[in-house]
């Protein structure tokens, strides 16, 4: 078991976060990829969130990984259990709903919330 990781460690890794970031318990900034994320200022995430910048569940299916980066824009809030997908990019003043699942990239000033995650 890798263990957990501070905001700090992963800054140290690579990760790229803006002013006021507040994550609750058990958020989860993928470890193995976190230079591919870029978070912006005044985001909240919710308990349980999962941001994920690869996702190897396809290579044994098609030999590959999916791999991409995830862009959160400022003002946004992601609810709690929310999983965000690689390759995509959130706008500013965005609420996602909790439980979400985050497919494809938001336009900035709207709600969205379901699986896959709507306007």
């Amino acid at each position: 078991m890798r263990g957990e990781y501070t905001v700090e460690d992963l800054v140290k890794m690579g990760l790229t976060v803006g002013k006021n970031f507040n994550p609750q318990l058990r958020v989860t900034l993928d470890p193995s990829h976190c230079w591919l994320i870029t978070i912006g200022d005044n985001v909240t995430m919710a308990p349980d969130v999962h941001v994920l910048a690869h996702d190897a569940s396809t290579c044994i299916h098609v030999g590959y990984a999916k791999i991409g980066r995830v862009n959160i824009g400022n003002n946004v809030f992601i609810g709690a259990g929310s999983i965000i997908l690689p390759g995509v990019n959130i706008g500013d003043n965005v609420v996602v709903g909790a439980g979400s699942v985050v497919s494809r990239s938001l336009e900035s000033g709207h709600v969205y919330a379901g699986n896959p995650a709507r306007k």
